[in-house]
C-alpha cells in the first residue's frame, strides 16, 4: 500500500509519516468498520498505540485486527 495510500475509512488512523497497516491488517480494520460502523466512528489513532486498553476491547473484529497489528512486522515496519 505504500505511503499513505489514501483509504477513506482507514487513512484518518494514521500519521502522515507513518505507513498504514499491511493489507492483512486493513482487511482486518475495515471489518470492523464494516461491521460496526458506530463503534468505528469514535476510533482514534491514540486507540492503536494501546489498543489493549481500548474501549473496543472485546468487540470480536476489534480483537482479531489488534491480535493482529500487534505482532505483524509489517505493520510495525
Amino acid at each position: 500500500m505504500g505511503k499513505r495510500g489514501r483509504d477513506e475509512v482507514i487513512g484518518h488512523l494514521f500519521e502522515v509519516v507513518e505507513d498504514l497497516p499491511c493489507p492483512e491488517g486493513i482487511v482486518l480494520l475495515r471489518a470492523f468498520a464494516e461491521r460496526r460502523p458506530s463503534d468505528f466512528a469514535f476510533l482514534k489513532s491514540s486507540d492503536l498505540a494501546d489498543s489493549k486498553s481500548s474501549a473496543f476491547t472485546g468487540i470480536t473484529e476489534w480483537d482479531a485486527f489488534t491480535d493482529h497489528y500487534v505482532c505483524c512486522g509489517l505493520c510495525h515496519a
